[in-house]
């Protein structure tokens, strides 16, 4: 097979592999400046009949921080903007990894098995060449550029094995997180897929107010995108997206995450700091953040309603790009899992003009996106009548679609107190569509909550607590299996509700100050906690019982 380097979507003249910079057939006038290093390439394959994007890569050269510089100085130009690069595709020279794990994916879709190390040997794929990895960190723009953060580590490990199909996830595992500072206990989140029921890939973090859930979450992304170092053993996920729907969350934006990496690794000289925000977003492609804050980090409670609409256009768009190769597409997800929660048979959005567009699998949104109208949100509807949707229902439909457009395999979700919105049911309800949106991405999750119904759903090695002691954060288990247990038994083992002084104990405890007290005379009023709490007290020599 030949290898090219080209500046040129005209390319279907030349059977082969095409590696085109990312910025050619879009808006952008210049590549790609990844901290310093020019190497983000869209990788096409063109065959007799058609030519096919098998997805992104980043290939770093040794020689050269621009690697298309490599390529036209080295390689052979056999038509204007066409540079043949057989010859100096060397794993010496270059490494490359893809940008996620569809681009594996794809490649065990459209080649021969025997076709397949040729491929990735000649592209100098990083899981290749895993041998080579001592020497490739020695390369300038290793670890900032072509293996900055988690997401890459993970493709590094799993890249090569899902391309031959031999890859299979792990199904119990720990993700340790031991850098949270001296006055944090180090915490376990254990996942276990091979229980024969209550199979857990949800943990849940619960504590009060105060006791540094959010700090954990946040420490958590900060370890997943790269922007901080110190974990040993960090935790291999594709993709994190972080869902907070308070008013009062301070988790990282996009901008936010992809300015902390600026930070920390870019060089002088660097563009990466002047680009638009837009392709800033489209880089920082390991991290997102669902919530009310907008780019710009300023809460806007119509935000929401804009993402939704956004998100629905990415899984179309998606879709139309990727529908030959998956099994379910990402709208049919969507729909099987907000019908768990919301009846509907459709969903419809409005163009700029104000007329409705019922959108399905087949509608071709690229050719419609520019004049949708994304502040006016998604319309469902029964039977052809609007659905009128209650404030947690509406919360369902701005998450999913955003979780969805999102979404990798392997990716690891965080959701800080999800319930905020959410009527007991609605709250079943949301564990049922996770579990749903997990179980087909083969994805995990860890939930910071107050919840008592969402903790019956988890088992209690993935329930951690955290308790405030002398000013330190301690970590404990239940002392009860959680899974399926009641509710009473949950709030008062998990919650620590036991030891809470309530106000209606209070307001026994006044009445039973007076000089003349009977259980009688209030048990018609009280229930039977209460009643249980008025018997604690109960004293003969002040409190009398009459008789029925």
């Amino acid at each position: 097979m030949d290898y090219y380097y080209s500046e040129t979507l005209m390319i279907d003249k030349y059977p082969g592999i095409h590696l085109l910079q990312d910025h050619i057939g879009t808006n952008y006038g210049v590549p790609w400046d990844d901290f310093g290093y020019i190497i983000t390439f869209k990788v096409y394959y063109v065959r007799d009949i058609d030519k096919i994007k098998i997805g992104n890569i980043k290939m770093l050269s040794k020689a050269n921080e621009n690697t298309s510089l490599y390529f036209k100085e080295h390689g052979e130009e056999i038509e204007l903007k066409i540079i043949n690069i057989n010859g100096v595709l060397s794993e010496n020279k270059l490494v490359s990894i893809g940008e996620d794990i569809d681009y594996y994916k794809k490649i065990n879709t459209l080649f021969q098995p025997d076709k397949i190390d040729a491929l990735l040997e000649s592209l100098c794929d990083a899981g290749y060449f895993l041998r080579n990895q001592g020497e490739y960190s020695e390369w300038g723009g290793y670890s900032g550029s072509l293996m900055r953060g988690s997401s890459s580590a993970a493709i590094l490990k799993k890249g090569y094995q899902i391309a031959l199909g031999r890859y299979n996830p792990k199904t119990k595992f720990e993700l340790n997180i031991e850098s949270l500072g001296d006055s944090f206990d180090p915490i376990s989140f254990k996942f276990n897929m091979d229980r024969k029921v209550g199979k857990s890939n949800i943990c849940l973090i619960i504590g009060k107010n105060g006791v540094g859930k959010t700090h954990i979450l946040k420490r958590i992304s900060e370890v997943i995108t790269g922007v901080t170092d110190g974990e040993e053993h960090p935790p291999y996920f594709h993709k994190l997206i972080v869902i907070a729907h308070s008013p009062f969350e301070d988790f990282y934006t996009e901008n936010e995450i992809f300015n902390k990496l600026t930070v920390k690794y870019s060089r002088e000289g660097s563009l990466a700091n002047k680009k638009s925000l837009k392709r800033k977003r489209l880089h920082v492609n390991e991290y997102s953040y669902i919530g009310f804050r907008n780019q710009d980090g300023i809460f806007d409670p119509e935000y929401p309603v804009l993402k939704s609409v956004e998100s629905i256009i990415k899984i179309l768009s998606y879709d139309e790009e990727n529908g030959w190769w998956n099994d379910k597409t990402r709208f049919q997800l969507l729909k099987e899992t907000l019908s768990i929660s919301i009846e509907f048979d459709s969903i419809s959005i409005l163009d700029n003009g104000g007329d409705e567009i019922c959108i399905n699998e087949k509608t071709k949104i690229n050719s419609i996106k520019e004049n949708i109208n994304l502040k006016k949100g998604l319309i469902f509807k029964k039977n052809g009548a609007i659905i009128p949707l209650s404030s947690g229902q509406k919360i369902y439909t701005y998450m999913i679609p955003a979780i969805i457009s999102e979404l990798e395999e392997e990716s690891l979700l965080i959701l800080d107190e999800p319930e905020l919105y959410l009527h007991p049911e609605l709250e079943v309800g949301l564990i049922n569509m996770l579990k749903n949106i997990l179980d087909e991405t083969k994805s995990f999750s860890i939930i910071a909550t107050h919840s008592s119904i969402l903790t019956r759903e988890v088992e209690r090695d993935a329930v951690t607590i955290l308790r405030k002691i002398e000013g330190s954060t301690k970590v404990f288990r239940s002392s009860v299996e959680t899974y399926g247990e009641s509710i009473d038994v949950i709030v008062s083992e998990v919650f620590d509700d036991e030891y809470v002084s309530k106000p209606y104990q209070k307001e026994i405890d006044k009445y039973f100050i007076r000089d003349s007290s009977s259980i009688s005379e209030i048990k018609g009023y009280i229930g039977n906690d209460a009643l249980a709490y008025a018997l604690s007290k109960s004293d003969d020599d002040k409190m009398s019982f009459e008789d029925e």
